[in-house]
């Protein structure tokens, strides 16, 4: 959603452009006016606003200027003190009492970008119903600015930390033995993994552990497979018995297994369900994205548990983990929310959590994966991001004539619920779907072997037009 005269793009998790160009002071200005003229209309209107920023270039100066315009228009603000991850930002939104928040970040996009992400009142992803007020309002009112006296410094790491080491069982992680390989990619979570776990347990090794506007070098903070090779080389150097990451801002995860092979985020989501019900015992519905796992549902069906299916965006996880009872929300992309914390994703707990199914299973996390394929099947998982200047157009056309085959099988079921989705009849699938702000078409594929996505992928592209 892009408002004219502006050049201030909504996406489905905020606003995000390059610093200097299109993410300017006197833009976030705007933003920040129309997030106080959406703020006066709601319940929490007289609570106060946190404001959290995390360590790209400038995120303390443009944390401030936004400040100083809710504090122009008689807000209560808080600004962190110091690069904060969004989680903690998010939990502290959700657990103290403020009507809504702000966090400056880019999350997992390169370094030249910065960006706004909006918090209501819980801490999660926002929906239209708050996205839409606040895209209306850029630019209906010259921002008012307050002084800076009126704005108060905090910091709460030292809380959200210890809240952390409340939620996992951290005398079940110190039974480890070995070294856990921590990447923080440079970003926000960059030195809390060993704060967590400090007093005892697996010899924490930490790469990419100090904050680093320029991601410590690497083209973007984004915990995919092509970004880890240090992580898979130091778990294989260390013998790491599990390598961890997280991206920008501390929301995403990745794992990569001892021996040093990548863990997919289908498998690290089926692996940490599995464990909230086998092992924390515990019970509810289970979200997941037109793009996540066939997993899911086997495991949901075995432990009779209640799947739901979303558009892509934690937004629509979040809402449902607010009006339903959920075990666990998910996304294709490496954010996972649990029940007992916030609707949102935490990319260092995730990580705990998978530390935690170490020590109570007494197995490694390669055995875990063969335990989960012998009782659930094989998943494989890919896709193309592939640039295309008619992206929607050509959506459009699929989904008004779907293929009823894909090579040589037929298709069983199609889901338009959010692109065109072709499922087949032993659970693969191969689905389409369009970038809401950029001329992308993005082309997913899951199968039980790699050569069965590889052969989608191709067909895939071949349908779409575009080069796999």
């Amino acid at each position: 959603m892009k408002t004219p005269g502006h050049g201030i793009a909504f996406g489905t998790d905020g606003w995000r452009a390059l610093i200097g160009e299109g993410f300017t002071v006197d833009r976030l200005r705007i933003v920040a006016q129309a997030f106080a003229d959406w703020l006066a209309t709601t319940p929490q209107r007289c609570q106060p606003v946190l404001i959290g920023y995390d360590g790209r270039f400038g995120g303390e100066r443009f944390a401030l200027a936004a400040a100083r315009v809710l504090a122009g228009n008689g807000v209560r603000t808080d600004v962190v003190a110091a690069p904060t991850p969004t989680p903690a930002v998010s939990w502290r939104i959700a657990r103290r009492g403020y009507g809504a928040g702000m966090m400056v970040t880019a999350s997992h996009n390169p370094p030249a970008y910065s960006g706004v992400k909006v918090k209501p009142w819980f801490g999660g992803s926002p929906g239209s119903d708050v996205v839409d007020p606040i895209v209306a309002a850029l630019g209906r009112r010259p921002p008012r600015e307050g002084k800076p006296e009126a704005i108060r410094r905090i910091a709460f790491t030292d809380e959200y930390v210890a809240m952390l080491r409340r939620f996992v069982d951290l005398k079940a992680i110190r039974r480890l033995k070995g070294t856990v390989v921590s990447d923080p990619m440079g970003g926000a979570q960059a030195g809390l993994m060993a704060r967590v776990l400090a007093g005892g347990g697996p010899r924490i090794h930490a790469i990419h552990d100090e904050l680093d506007p320029q991601f410590c070098g690497l083209q973007a903070p984004e915990p995919v497979e092509s970004n880890l090779e240090a992580l898979k080389r130091e778990v294989r150097r260390t013998r790491g018995i599990l390598g961890i990451a997280t991206d920008g801002d501390g929301y995403r995860v990745a794992l990569v297994a001892d021996g040093g092979a990548f863990v997919t985020p289908h498998l690290v989501f089926a692996l940490l369900l599995v464990f909230m019900v086998r092992y924390r015992g515990v019970r509810g519905g289970v979200v997941k994205t037109v793009s996540g796992s066939f997993l899911l549902d086997r495991i949901a069906r075995k432990y009779n548990l209640p799947i739901h299916e979303t558009p892509v965006g934690f937004k629509h996880i979040c809402k449902l983990m607010m009006e339903d009872d959920i075990v666990m929300g998910g996304e294709e992309s490496g954010g996972v929310g649990f029940k007992g914390y916030i609707p949102e994703r935490d990319g260092l707990l995730a990580g705990l959590l998978a530390l935690e199914l170490l020590a109570r299973s007494g197995r490694t996390c390669r055995q875990l994966i063969a335990d989960l394929t012998r009782e659930f099947g094989a998943s494989s998982y890919a896709r193309i991001d592939a640039h295309h200047p008619t992206a929607q157009a050509s959506l459009r056309r699929l989904i008004a004539s779907p293929p009823d085959r894909v090579g040589t099988v037929r298709v069983a079921r199609v889901n338009t619920r959010d692109g065109l989705k072709l499922i087949f009849a032993d659970d693969s699938w191969l689905l389409f779907r369009a970038s809401g702000t950029e001329p992308l078409l993005r082309v997913y594929a899951e199968a039980e072997r790699p050569a069965g996505v590889r052969r989608l992928l191709a067909a895939g592209a071949r349908l779409a037009g575009v080069r796999g």
